[in-house]
C-alpha cells in the first residue's frame, strides 16, 4: 500500500466521504425513529380505552380479535425506504465523481505524472471507497436494526437473524452502483455523457435487461415451437430469478448477493481496462479509447434494442404468437439497433462528444 497514493486519494475527496457517511447516519437515524414513533403511537392506541370501546361495539365480523391486533402490530424493519433510491444516485455520483469528473478538472495528469503505476494508482482509488461500502455503511445499517429491536418487542418483529443476507445485501446493491459509475468513468471522457450512460445502465441493469431478455426468449420460442405462452419450457426462469431483475422489489436470496457480487467484478475488471488503455488526450471525448469505438458502437446498440424491444413487447400467453407479430417486433428490434448506431456513430466520430468538443 502506498501511502502517498492514499492520502492523495483521501485529501481530494475527504469531503465527500465524511458527507456521505453523516448523511446516512441521518438517514437510518430518522428511518429507525419514525418507524419506532409510529409502532408506539399504534400501540399505545390499541391499549387504549377508546379502542376497546370502539371494538366492543363494532359489529361481529369487524371486531379486531387479539392475533389481528398482534398482526397490525407487526412491523419489517428491513423494507427499504425511499431513501434506498437517493444512496444508489450518491453512490453513483461518487464512482462519476473518483473518475470522469477528474478528468474535467485534470486531476489525472497530475496523478499519473506520480512515480506510481496505473495499476497501483487504480487500486488505491479503490480502497477508501471499499471500506465506506463494505465496512462502515454496513456498520450503521447494523446499529439502526440493533436500536430497533431494542426499542420494539421481539414479538412484532422478524427473526433478527434475517440481518445476515439483509445488510450485505443493501451494501452490494450500493457498491454495485459506485461500480457501474467507475466503469463508465474510465471508458468515457466527456462528463454529460458519462452521467447519461451510467444512470441508463444502472436503470437498464435493474429493473429492464434480464426481463427484456427473458420476455423475448418466450415470444421467439412460441413462435418457433408454435405453442401458447403459457406451453412453453419456463426454465429459463431458474436462471432469470436470480439475475438482479427489481432488486429492490423482488425477494431477497443468495441468488441475488451471488448475481450482484458477479456483476461487481465485471464492473471493475471492465473499469481496470478503462483506466489501464485510456489515452488523456481524449479528456472531454465520449471514449477514452478510440479502439472501443465499434466494439461500443455495435454491443450497446444491440444492448438498448434488447432492453427496449423487450421490455416495451407483450404477448398473450394463452395463445400462440402470430407472424405479423414476429414481423413487427423485428422490424422495431431493427429500428431501434440502427437509431441507436446512428446516435452512438454520429458522436464517436463526428462530434466526438456530447459538448460538441
Amino acid at each position: 500500500m502506498k501511502t502517498g497514493l492514499l492520502w492523495k486519494e483521501w485529501r481530494q475527496n475527504a469531503w465527500l466521504f465524511i458527507l456521505i457517511v453523516v448523511a446516512f447516519i441521518g438517514s437510518e437515524a430518522m428511518n429507525a425513529t419514525d418507524l419506532i414513533q409510529s409502532f408506539d403511537k399504534n400501540y399505545n392506541y390499541y391499549q387504549s380505552d377508546e379502542f376497546h370501546k370502539s371494538n366492543l361495539e363494532s359489529l361481529n365480523e369487524d371486531k379486531m380479535t387479539t392475533k389481528d391486533i398482534e398482526d397490525s402490530l407487526k412491523i419489517e424493519p428491513f423494507q427499504f425506504d425511499t431513501n434506498i433510491y437517493i444512496f444508489i444516485c450518491v453512490f453513483l455520483l461518487l464512482g462519476l465523481k473518483l473518475t470522469v469528473f477528474e478528468k474535467n478538472k485534470q486531476m489525472d495528469y497530475f496523478t499519473n505524472g506520480l512515480p506510481y503505476s496505473k495499476k497501483q494508482i487504480f487500486v488505491h482509488k479503490l480502497i477508501i471507497p471499499t471500506i465506506l461500502l463494505l465496512l462502515i455503511i454496513p456498520s450503521i445499517m447494523l446499529v439502526r436494526f440493533i436500536y430497533i429491536y431494542q426499542q420494539i418487542p421481539i414479538t412484532y418483529l422478524p427473526d433478527f437473524s434475517s440481518l445476515i443476507i439483509i445488510i450485505p445485501y443493501a451494501a452490494l446493491i450500493f457498491f454495485f452502483s459506485f461500480s457501474i459509475a467507475i466503469a463508465v468513468g474510465n471508458l468515457v471522457g466527456d462528463i454529460i455523457a458519462a452521467v447519461i450512460v451510467a444512470l441508463g445502465s444502472l436503470v437498464s441493469i435493474m429493473y429492464m435487461f434480464s426481463a427484456s431478455l427473458l420476455n423475448l426468449i418466450y415470444i421467439f420460442k412460441s413462435f418457433i415451437l408454435g405453442k401458447a405462452g403459457s406451453e412453453v419450457d419456463k426454465g429459463n426462469e431458474i436462471w432469470f430469478s436470480i439475475f438482479p431483475y427489481r432488486l429492490i422489489f423482488e425477494e431477497i436470496n443468495i441468488g441475488n448477493l451471488i448475481a450482484l457480487v458477479i456483476l461487481i467484478l465485471m464492473m471493475i475488471t471492465i473499469s481496470w481496462i478503462g483506466i489501464k488503455t485510456a489515452s488523456m488526450e481524449n479528456n472531454g471525448r465520449f471514449l477514452m479509447n478510440n479502439k472501443f469505438r465499434f466494439a461500443v458502437l455495435y454491443i450497446g446498440s444491440l444492448y438498448v434494442s434488447i432492453c427496449l424491444s423487450g421490455y416495451y413487447t407483450s404477448f398473450d400467453y394463452e395463445n400462440v404468437v402470430s407472424t405479423g407479430m414476429i414481423v413487427g417486433l423485428v422490424i422495431k428490434m431493427i429500428v431501434i439497433y440502427l437509431l441507436t448506431a446512428l446516435v452512438l456513430w454520429f458522436i464517436m466520430f463526428k462530434r466526438k462528444s456530447i459538448t460538441g468538443n
